[in-house]
């Protein structure tokens, strides 16, 4: 008898090449029964390759695993990043309660809300102009310094929650000069404040940065001491490292070791948003992200809206060879979203080798490109490959009706489910050409959309800090139910530290100040480093 993934596999085979055309002229009540909820939103998933079995499969599948289970560990803060040893509990950030959560004999609940108090206290403090610059002037600009995960998703709900009136937030990330030329063009330093944030506060990209701008402050204010006493706030988990760079203790605000980077928007890490928009506005987002976990936690697998996409998304890439995601959000302030998702399923996900040390088959990675756009941006770029392109591509479509309050133009929703039906559907039709075509043929060729392209598509009533805390709380534990079906640890990312810890190395050659042994270093790197060294005027 056959166990449920090979019962998969068996069914995959009958229906990869299903039109899904085919399965709406089946059943023309799909689009009405093919649907998730969750708080008002409408999650259509019926533009997929699914039918009923397919659906009991998946969910029979997940029974297996025992999902219900993994669920429940994350929450209550087993050691789940078991090559780090450590829990992974940014859920406990959101949480509004006094339930306790244990690590290491201590109550992080406690900690937690102590820290969220600070940021409260700060952000009031600054945005009524108590809390004032060196020179006595109230602050105006927030210059955020980070990269990665204390920076993507504090810039993503920044710009989408930013509305007139709020104080002007400036992020920097990259290492590139200019970044940090950009952010600082314009602003008053006397009423300007840096907020550093770094987990281990010993990455290059944001010291330099930092640095730099605490100097440039420090000549409108006469010292450096001066800025890093009035001008700064630092987040970290290396409190040391912080007092180190001159920072005095009230001004740093602590993040723990078992909150990833990608996962920290709901930290400290996020104090720009309370200084931005106030801090009421970020325990509005805590609130919409708790009320997913909620749900992730409560509903059944059937119902869960995070499992079933989860599944869908595996069902796709494992059995169906969809080899990339699009995400497109018809909605300008959610313009950051797919570099936020990228970093969050790609950087979690990303990974070769399963729990148990084996090599994952290059047929079903852990995780398939991510790339998106705005809507209708983007249908003037990539769209074209979507439609005629030589592709497999699923997408998912995020289409807000209203955005803080305000009615989109009606235009938004028209044009998301247009390219929704369009990408389905296609066409074969032979349209009216501007010039002469070597033959009807050639042209009608030219003019195919095949179609049958799946997509997800979001409806949520109304885009707000809520929603918003709710949307990006329900892609991590997708990234998560998604981690347990390929068998892989979404908690660490030793990929990402290979590159930084050799461009010490490199950067040392290319100022003359080591040689790199010629045994140990390809010939191309050593060409690059003295190609380098000769056109540097550092």
């Amino acid at each position: 008898m056959m166990n449920v993934s090979e019962r998969l596999t068996r069914h995959a085979r009958i229906i990869k090449d299903v039109d899904l055309r085919a399965l709406f002229a089946r059943d023309p009540k799909r689009g009405e029964r093919l649907w998730l909820a969750f708080d008002n939103w409408r999650v259509d998933y019926s533009r997929h390759a699914v039918t009923d079995e397919t659906l009991e499969l998946l969910n029979q599948y997940a029974q297996t695993l025992d999902l219900n289970h993994w669920i429940s560990a994350l929450f209550s803060g087993e050691r789940l990043n078991f090559t780090e040893n450590r829990a992974a509990l940014h859920t406990a950030l959101r949480q509004p309660n006094d339930t306790p959560i244990m690590v290491d004999d201590k109550n992080i609940v406690e900690e937690i809300h102590a820290v969220k108090t600070t940021m409260r206290k700060f952000s009031e403090a600054i945005r009524i102009g108590l809390w004032k610059g060196a020179t006595g002037k109230p602050f105006k600009t927030i210059v955020h310094i980070g990269t990665g995960g204390s920076y993507l998703g504090t810039r993503l709900i920044c710009d989408a929650l930013f509305q007139k009136g709020n104080m002007d937030v400036r992020f920097v990330a990259n290492l590139d000069h200019h970044a940090l030329d950009r952010a600082l063009t314009g602003v008053d330093p006397e009423s300007t404040l840096l907020v550093i944030a770094s987990k281990t506060f010993t990455t290059e990209d944001i010291l330099v940065n930092a640095k730099e701008a605490c100097n440039r402050l420090a000549a409108a204010v006469r010292d450096v001491a001066r800025v890093h006493s009035h001008h700064v706030i630092a987040v970290t988990a290396n409190i040391k490292a912080a007092q180190d760079f001159g920072i005095p203790d009230k001004h740093i605000l602590p993040i723990w070791p078992f909150i990833g980077g990608r996962f920290s928007l709901w930290s400290a890490v996020s104090i720009s948003l309370a200084l931005q928009s106030g801090y009421p506005v970020f325990e509005e987002l805590l609130s919409g992200a708790h009320a997913m976990d909620e749900h992730v936690f409560n509903t059944p697998i059937e119902q869960n809206i995070a499992v079933q996409l989860a599944l869908l998304d595996w069902w796709n890439s494992t059995f169906l060879a969809r080899r990339e995601r699009v995400l497109v959000p018809y909605a300008h302030t959610l313009g950051f979203l797919p570099e936020h998702v990228q970093q969050l399923m790609m950087e979690s996900n990303g990974k070769r080798i399963d729990w148990y040390g084996k090599k994952l088959s290059a047929n079903a990675p852990s995780t398939r490109p991510i790339f998106g756009g705005v809507g209708t941006t983007s249908q003037h770029t990539f769209f074209q490959w979507l439609h005629q392109g030589m592709h497999n591509a699923m997408l998912e479509l995020i289409v807000p009706i209203a955005v803080n309050g305000h009615a989109q133009r009606i235009e938004m929703p028209a044009h998301a489910l247009a390219q929704a039906e369009s990408l389905m559907n296609g066409s074969d039709h032979l349209f009216a050409a501007t010039y002469e075509p070597s033959s009807e043929e050639t042209l009608r060729a030219a003019r195919v959309c095949v179609g049958n392209t799946p997509s997800t598509v979001f409806l949520l009533p109304n885009l707000n800090a809520y929603h918003l805390g709710a949307l990006l709380a329900l892609y991590e534990h997708r990234t998560f139910i998604e981690s347990i079906l390929y068998r892989v640890n979404p908690f660490d990312q030793f990929g990402v530290e290979l590159g930084k810890n050799l461009a010490p190395i490199l950067k040392s050659a290319m100022m003359g100040q080591i040689k790199l042994d010629e045994e140990d270093t390809d010939s191309a790197t050593l060409t690059a480093v003295d190609f380098v060294k000769k056109y540097w005027k550092g």
